[in-house]
């Protein structure tokens, strides 16, 4: 409780008013690179809808791909605490395949899939920083299989087995199984997304299934 009765959950209005001005910031990008395609918009142009100053995106956002990218860091960190705190009895793959379960729950996951996989497209630029966060997304797992396991980071086992379970997320993003999805009646598409991922998690079980097992 404070004593002039103000929420203390409750941002301030200075903090309301950057979510806000964030928020908008992302919103135009997002339209603008619908609209025209990444590589034709300029961060001045995206200052100038929002009536804020380039530099001002560029405190928001350092580098124009982060518009795109914005919720790479939340992402990763989330991915990384499903398989550090899995319970008792479940491997990593187990709690990967819940937490992707849950990540793409939504009615919207896989439109929102389609937008990312649109707004890369053909770009070097957004192409080259997808993979990076695939590779960031590795380091962050296997860094973690190993410190529970006790090998080296560099070890086979800890980085094999982040790449695999990396790699299942990974193909849900990609133009392939989008496609896939594509050609599916819209109302079949969400179970159809679940029964490509049942598919890969068995897959996968076959060859990283039992590895650091929770006791």
């Amino acid at each position: 409780m404070t004593g002039n009765g103000a929420d203390p959950a409750r941002p301030g209005l200075r903090e309301r008013k950057k979510l806000m001005t964030r928020q908008a910031i992302l919103d135009v990008a997002a339209g603008m690179f619908a609209e025209r395609g990444y590589d034709n918009v300029t961060v001045a142009e995206i200052a100038d809808a929002v009536n804020v100053s380039a530099k001002t995106v560029f405190v928001y956002f350092p580098t124009k791909d982060d518009l795109v990218f914005h919720g790479e860091d939340e992402v990763r960190d989330r991915m990384v605490a499903t398989i550090r705190d899995r319970p008792s009895g479940q491997t990593p793959l187990d709690a990967m395949g819940r937490w992707i379960r849950e990540e793409l729950s939504g009615p919207k996951a896989v439109d929102g899939l389609e937008r990312l996989r649109a707004t890369v497209g053909d770009s070097v630029v957004l192409r080259s920083r997808m993979r990076l966060m695939w590779e960031r997304f590795e380091d962050a797992v296997a860094d973690l299989l190993a410190e529970e396991t006790g090998a080296d980071r560099h070890a086979p086992e800890p980085r094999v087995v982040a790449a695999q379970l990396v790699l299942v997320y990974r193909l849900l993003a990609s133009e392939e199984v989008l496609g896939h999805l594509r050609s599916r009646p819209r109302a079949r598409r969400r179970a159809a997304f679940a029964e490509w991922l049942d598919v890969s998690l068995r897959l996968a079980g076959a060859g990283i299934g039992d590895y650091a097992r929770r006791p």
